[in-house]
């Protein structure tokens, strides 16, 4: 089992290695595949706490820095979703993406002014 697939984390003045590097390095010296990743992008996790809350998920908002686990992990399991690019996508990523994120937000502030109706954050339909 592992938590996601992300290659690296984002840190202030770059990026570390994350936990695809612990998965690759697990799977090379077991000689055994992960059987299942429980975090992003799997929408098990907002699906957990969407019940665990008693909220809907078409209420939910998921906010991450990476289209590829944060965003789709939102997709997939039917909440909205929100991408900040203080981490390690940006706007010019978002062109090729497959899933596109509901909001984009230039930082983590912006959540604030999406739920407090202040402004309405960027669209990214």
């Amino acid at each position: 089992m592992a938590t996601n697939p992300d290659r690296t984390c984002p840190v202030e003045g770059g990026e570390i290695p994350d936990c695809a590097g612990i998965i690759a390095a697990l799977e090379v010296t077991t000689g055994k595949k992960v059987e299942l990743i429980a975090g992003k992008p799997s929408p098990m996790m907002v699906q957990a706490a969407g019940k665990l809350l008693g909220v809907p998920l078409d209420q939910c908002l998921v906010v991450g820095d990476r289209l590829e686990t944060d965003i789709v992990m939102g997709y997939e399991a039917g909440a909205r979703t929100a991408v900040v690019l203080t981490g390690v996508t940006r706007r010019e990523h978002l062109a090729s993406a497959p899933v596109q994120p509901d909001y984009v937000l230039e930082n983590i502030g912006g959540i604030l002014d999406l739920l407090t109706g202040t402004r309405a954050g960027s669209l990214a339909r």
